[in-house]
């Protein structure tokens, strides 16, 4: 039954409804000259919607309302409406109310709303709000809609409880679409269900120093589309659940202090891509994410203000894209991170927070290879105890900072490949300790400058191969306890100090002559040289270069010499001098000849007395010497005449160098033989 009191703006608005017919208020008082026509009181609207007047035959009812001021609040807490509610340009001076109502589509656009309270509501259709500004926020939390969300350039003020938008647990089939959004307080969506997108491209949403948007939980079934998105706050997405991309180019968060954005343990099937831009003030937390098809941050700049720049520890991520990321006063973390791909750090900028790391990834795993080439680092850059299944390629880093520090950490790693840094530029030590690499280790054109202190560390590394050929290495090279098959280096790219304590490797390369090496063994501490000497001359045997080796073994024995007590020394004096240490035989020869031909001068011109005048044997000033200098052998020559005065004395000396040459040759020939 049609009231008596309705007003000229309502009464088109009841003759409309049963046919679904357009009711322009906006029009009707342009032509009417009275803008007192637009209004419409909310009572009307509802006895509409609840079945006032019934549809035309053949007709479709509907409210379609244009220009209108509907007074009052529209309350259909629990009602039932069949019809649907459509609203443009229109002005709701009270708060619209469908809680734990059952509606069709309802559609306000372009329109002002006090509130918007609809919770547990189930809207078979559309929520279509888009363009409108609501000034105490949305409440659709627990709602179950049926044909999207959808909030294109709409603009949401708080309500009375904070939020800008509350969907807790809101359930949408289809798209939740919020591009140009506009939110002074929180979008909460804790717990949604989105079948389709969740859109936000180019959204605005402020909440200072707080949660901005909390998408814990959630699930959206064909990704979220943030391209532009501006967020000042928190953006949460613990344990969500997307089935497709996360798109963030060119997007703005910022929460210095706090979380910019916090995804742990959230999965992401598609790619998360933030590129072209992307810009993070606060902490970008991707803790135990899930993240199949990669993360990409081409061109992001990240600022941690003082916290982890880039969290990822735990994360399992299909490939890790960062070339020409920037990040600022914080950490890239991957404390154990599965990368199943490749790793990228190509071109990137990263200067560290207050502990002075740049890259720290401990305990993880890339399957692919690992790019840190034209990486550019102002802190420490860390990788300990994780398996690499492809290469590190790091041509041209630079890395700076503070001397005492150590600029490039690869310890205990597992590369099933090889490591190149090739034309590397560091102030501080680059260290490859206990690592291990399948193939090789390439230090070509590198330039490392720590006076004083340790430039390049490989303790424990174990290589294929090593190619030691820096431009500069001011300070020491350590190769202690390393194994290698092939060492390569050449005379003038060798470092001003070496130490290679319990080095081993199979071959130097070039081959260069024993004098040469000897050069290098001389860049060793003294306490080295011997061991290095014992791997120089097996190399040199398994060459069959055996004369090369026995000069490495001389010089040897010559080093080791100087740490024996004073009665060694000499000994080992007298070693050198007669014999070469038994690798120079042919000096024993030479001073056997010398005493000879002396002997036999000084006895030729003055013979000895014969003991036995008459049993005396013909007397031979060779054969005498030689008997003299023979130990424990007689020629028949030395018992049988008596030297004195001064002969005496000089038969005593060819005695003594008889038994010194018989000792060190004794001497000279056990250590051969022992060390073959």
């Amino acid at each position: 039954m049609e009231p008596d009191d309705l007003t000229d703006a309502e009464q088109l608005l009841w003759d409309a409804f049963p046919t679904g017919a357009w009711t322009d208020l906006a029009k009707a008082a342009d032509k009417a000259a009275d803008k007192a026509g637009r209004t419409v009181r909310a009572e009307v609207v509802r006895a509409l919607l609840l079945g006032a007047r019934e549809a035309e035959p053949g007709g479709l009812a509907a409210i379609r309302l244009r220009g209108a001021t509907v007074t009052g609040p529209l309350d259909l807490m629990g009602a039932t409406v069949g019809v649907a509610l459509v609203c443009e340009n229109c002005v709701f001076e009270g708060t619209v109310r469908l809680a734990e109502a059952t509606t069709r589509t309802v559609r306000l656009v372009g329109s002002r709303l006090r509130q918007l309270k609809a919770p547990r509501a189930r809207i078979d259709g559309v929520l279509d709000l888009r363009g409108t500004r609501i000034e105490r926020g949305i409440r659709v939390d627990q709602a179950e809609i049926g044909g999207g969300l959808r909030l294109h350039g709409a603009t949401l003020g708080r309500s009375e409880h904070g939020a800008a938008l509350d969907g807790e647990g809101v359930s949408v089939r289809g798209d939740l679409g919020c591009p140009d959004l506009v939110a002074d307080g929180p979008v909460v969506l804790r717990g949604a269900r989105v079948t389709g997108l969740f859109e936000l491209s180019r959204a605005r949403l402020e909440n200072p120093g707080a949660v901005v948007l909390d998408i814990d939980n959630a699930s959206f079934g064909e990704g979220l589309e943030g391209t532009r998105l501006v967020t000042d706050g928190e953006f949460r997405l613990r344990s969500a659940e997307i089935r497709g991309p996360l798109l963030l180019p060119r997007a703005r968060l910022s929460n210095p202090g706090g979380f910019a954005l916090s995804a742990a343990r959230a999965h992401v099937t598609g790619a998360f891509w933030c590129e072209n831009g992307l810009t993070v003030k606060g902490e970008f937390r991707l803790t135990g994410v899930t993240l199949d098809a990669g993360l990409h941050l081409a061109d992001a700049d990240l600022t941690g203000t003082g916290r982890t720049a880039l969290h990822l520890d735990r994360a399992s991520i299909g490939h890790l894209d960062a070339p020409r990321l920037r990040v600022r006063d914080g950490e890239i973390r991957l404390r154990g991170t599965r990368v199943a791909g490749e790793f990228s750090l190509i071109n990137a900028d990263l200067r560290p927070g207050r502990n002075g790391m740049c890259l720290d990834m401990e305990n993880g795993e890339i399957g692919g290879t690992l790019r840190l080439s034209d990486l550019r680092a102002e802190g420490e850059i860390r990788i300990s105890n994780s398996g690499l299944g492809g290469s590190v390629l790091a041509s041209k880093m630079r890395l700076r900072g503070a001397p005492d520090d150590v600029a490039f950490r690869f310890t205990r790693n597992e590369v099933a490949s090889s490591i190149r840094l090739l034309e590397v530029v560091a102030d501080r030590e680059i260290r490859l300790v206990d690592s291990r690499f399948r193939l090789g280790i390439d230090l070509t054109g590198i330039d490392v400058r720590c006076p004083g202190g340790t430039a390049l560390d490989l303790s424990g590394a174990r290589a294929t191969e090593l190619v030691l050929l820096p431009d500069a290495a001011e300070g020491r090279v350590v190769l202690n306890g390393a194994r290698l098959t092939v060492l390569r280096d050449l005379p003038e790219k060798w470092p001003e100090a070496l130490s290679t304590d319990g080095l081993v490797y199979e071959t130097l390369q070039p081959a260069l002559s024993a004098r040469e090496r000897l050069a290098w063994v001389e860049r060793l501490p003294l306490d080295q040289r011997p061991q290095a000497c014992d791997q120089l001359a097996q190399m040199y045997v398994r060459l069959g270069m055996q004369s090369q080796a026995q000069r490495i073994l001389y010089e040897r024995e010559r080093h080791q010499r100087q740490f024996k007590s004073p009665v060694a020394r000499a000994w080992g004096l007298v070693q050198d001098v007669t014999v070469g240490y038994g690798y120079r035989p042919w000096l024993a020869a030479a001073w056997v000849a010398f005493f000879l031909a002396i002997g036999t001068t000084v006895f030729a011109l003055h013979h000895p007395a014969p003991l036995k005048k008459d049993e005396a044997p013909h007397f031979n000033p060779f054969v005498y010497t030689l008997d003299l200098m023979l130990p424990l052998v007689t020629l028949g020559q030395k018992y049988a005449f008596n030297p004195k005065g001064l002969q005496q004395w000089f038969s005593y000396v060819l005695v003594a160098v008889g038994w010194i040459l018989v000792s060190t040759v004794a001497a000279g020939v056990t250590r051969t033989v022992s060390r073959r």
